[in-house]
């Protein structure tokens, strides 16, 4: 049940920060392409992530593993592209395909975010901090996930969520990387979304 109740605030957590920009509009990081390894961690259980994006975060994607022990083990990808985000499940090789949906918050960014973005969200500048050894800019946001509110406090480099602390409901949940590969090649199964 903890293994449910952590997927379930995953995906609803990757939904309120994985976006990616349409192609002619502004560059949502300030980096071309990355990998980041991630950590996160809720009701007492870690799971490690990775996380890609390329274009200058036009195409985003993160991986997580399910593992219900003597039951199932797969690798759950969330791809985003453009305004369109892509479910896809990973067991044995064998890729499975989920439908596509609307991206909740396809224009929240913290590269040069506009007025109105910044109102939407109601972004704030908390600061800096260093972290994973460099200079981050802190930020609180708020979303909105069935008429419940969360707020989120990040550390930002050059537009990318190096770490972030939510609460949504009760339940914290914290999300911070690990190692950050700046402008490397993407392998292209990161943005597989058909066969």
């Amino acid at each position: 049940m903890k293994r449910i109740v952590f997927t379930l605030f995953a995906a609803l957590l990757l939904t309120a920060t994985l976006t990616a920009a349409a192609q002619d509009a502004p560059r949502r990081y300030g980096i071309k392409s990355g990998i980041i390894k991630l950590i996160s961690s809720t009701a007492g259980v870690d799971t490690p992530e990775t996380q890609y994006f390329d274009d200058y975060g036009a195409k985003e994607s993160i991986v997580y593993t399910t593992d219900i022990p003597g039951v199932v083990k797969y690798d759950n990808w969330v791809i985003t592209i453009g305004n369109t985000m892509y479910g896809v499940s990973v067991t044995e090789d064998k890729r499975n395909y989920g439908k596509p949906s609307e991206n909740p918050v396809p224009d929240l960014t913290f590269n040069n975010p506009s007025p109105e973005v910044t109102a939407k969200y109601n972004i704030k500048e908390l600061g800096e901090e260093k972290f994973l050894d460099r200079n981050c800019k802190i930020f609180s946001y708020e979303t909105t996930q069935r008429r419940t509110t969360i707020t989120h406090k990040v550390w930002i480099y050059k537009g990318v969520i190096l770490k972030q602390q939510s609460k949504i409901r009760n339940r914290d949940v914290l999300i911070y990387a690990t190692d950050f590969q700046e402008n490397v090649a993407i392998p292209a199964y990161a943005f597989q979304i058909k066969d």
